[in-house]
């Protein structure tokens, strides 16, 4: 293979890989979208409970509403966790880019330093750690507003489902901070 069709493969390759990334980036917003939609609903979880209440007295109220803010919770745990997957995959596929852009580079005859073909996480670190700062922003309002409102919201009906349902809580986003924090170590060190 000479170095022009061999400059064409890696491109071919290397926009694959960025269509692929790409993709992945865009299910992972539409994941968050998701996920808001279910915390709101997490608001309005109680008048719900309410009004189903009303109609039928013979529902015990706190076990309905205990039910329904757990199954809520799972639904975001199940969603965001799908959503650490996608992230590894973006991952993965950012690290095998950066690999076809040096080699496009070298075939380019580019010096070390040029920002041609250069998706370098290591050094991007404005972006990383914007990202870094926002990103752990919504996830820790958006944990505070799924623990806190619910066990606020139970703690008036049931001090016990009140506190199944903190310490679930607690013990999911633990879990999914260290999951996201061992997937990412690499790129966020500092």
């Amino acid at each position: 293979m000479n170095s022009e069709q061999r400059l064409d493969y890696l491109y071919k390759e290397y926009v694959r890989l960025s269509q692929q990334a790409e993709e992945y980036i865009k299910s992972a917003f539409e994941d968050f979208k998701l996920m808001g939609v279910i915390g709101a609903t997490i608001a309005l979880w109680k008048p719900i409970v309410d009004v189903i209440v009303l109609a039928n007295p013979k529902i015990e109220y706190s076990g309905l509403l205990f039910l329904g803010f757990l199954s809520l919770l799972l639904i975001i745990a199940i969603i965001g966790f799908w959503n650490l997957i996608k992230q590894s995959f973006i991952i993965f596929f950012a690290d095998n880019l950066q690999g076809y852009e040096e080699e496009i580079r070298k075939e380019l005859n580019e010096v070390e330093n040029s920002r041609v073909f250069s998706l370098n996480l290591e050094k991007e670190t404005k972006l990383l750690h914007s990202y870094r700062v926002t990103f752990a922003a919504f996830l820790s309002v958006f944990a505070i507003a799924t623990t806190i409102l619910p066990f606020l919201i139970l703690l008036s009906s049931k001090i016990i489902y009140s506190t199944i349902y903190l310490l679930l809580s607690l013990t999911i986003f633990g879990i999914y901070f260290k999951v996201l924090k061992k997937s990412t170590r690499k790129y966020f060190n500092g």
